[in-house]
């Protein structure tokens, strides 16, 4: 498995294992662990949740997995926006912690922006866990760049925002506007949901041209766009597998190394996929707080 280099000394897995709508039906439970147990030991170490999914029992679901293994796992978490702000940001992380069953995150991101509270107060007190050892980085989620650069200008002194959770595919390649050259401009990490479309790439006009390129390495179509998305440096992939097959597949895609001409050849297939933006949800807590409620029921 091949890995992102992280600022300052450590790496995270190109490709990882993200667990939205985990938890959602209990008689999934022990299925849905050992797929990212599986995950694990193939080397997909980068494990991605959230207080959002399933209400938190995504993040009961996840502690369940990495129990016996937690030291060799990559952990983030994500605060949704009804918990922004100083106090509730650190008693959102406080919950979280319990739920997965660990004594820090390894990184923990506001998940949507929001107009509830200002993000400089969520991000003081990610600054402040990080300083507590609860938190090893912070970041955001969904934040384009003109929203990161207003955002860092309230951090703490010598404290960075370091991962950016965005949308990226070969079918969705709307960061690659503003929000990606300015991750890689101030040595960010994006993390990569949705890699694959929400299983929707079979579907897409132009899946004949990855499925070219990945004749020529002896892959499948999604290997294909999993190994694009990561090519470029500074992304990590999180897509979400719940059959062995599926876990192992998306593993492989980590040995996967794409030329230029095969770089080249998709670019082109899915350059209009650049003009895509990022998605806009209202930046009002209330909104959140009812969204929040929904998915815990």
């Amino acid at each position: 498995m091949r890995g992102v280099d992280l600022p300052g000394g450590g790496r995270v897995a190109a490709i990882g294992q993200g667990s939205y709508h985990m938890g959602q039906d209990a008689r999934s439970r022990r299925r849905e662990v050992a797929a990212l147990r599986l995950g694990i030991s193939l080397g997909m170490t980068l494990i991605d949740t959230a207080e959002f999914y399933s209400g938190g029992r995504a993040e009961a679901i996840v502690g369940e997995a990495v129990a016996d293994c937690r030291d060799q796992v990559f952990l983030v978490d994500k605060v949704w926006p009804s918990h922004a702000g100083y106090a509730e940001a650190m008693a959102a992380v406080r919950g979280a912690l319990g739920r997965l069953r660990t004594h820090h995150l390894d990184a923990v991101l506001l998940h949507w922006p929001t107009r509830s509270a200002p993000v400089s107060e969520t991000l003081r007190a990610f600054a402040d866990l990080r300083r507590e050892g609860l938190v090893r980085h912070f970041g955001v989620s969904n934040f384009h760049g003109a929203w990161l650069s207003a955002a860092e200008a309230g951090l703490p002194a010598g404290e960075r925002v370091l991962f950016n959770e965005v949308r990226y595919s070969v079918a969705d390649r709307g960061i690659e506007r503003a929000t990606l050259p300015y991750a890689r401009a101030h040595g960010q990490i994006i993390l990569a949901y949705s890699p694959l479309g929400e299983g929707r790439m079979a579907r897409h006009p132009r899946y004949a041209a990855l499925a070219q390129v990945a004749k020529r390495h002896g892959a499948s179509p999604e290997q294909a766009a999993l190994a694009w998305v990561v090519a470029g440096g500074g992304v990590a992939a999180i897509p979400k597998a719940v059959s062995p097959a599926h876990v192992r597949a998306n593993a492989e895609a980590g040995d996967l190394t794409l030329d230029a001409e095969d770089v080249a050849a998709i670019d082109e297939a899915f350059r209009a996929a650049v003009g895509a933006r990022l998605p806009a949800l209202p930046p009002y807590g209330a909104f959140f707080r009812l969204a929040k409620a929904i998915a815990g029921r």
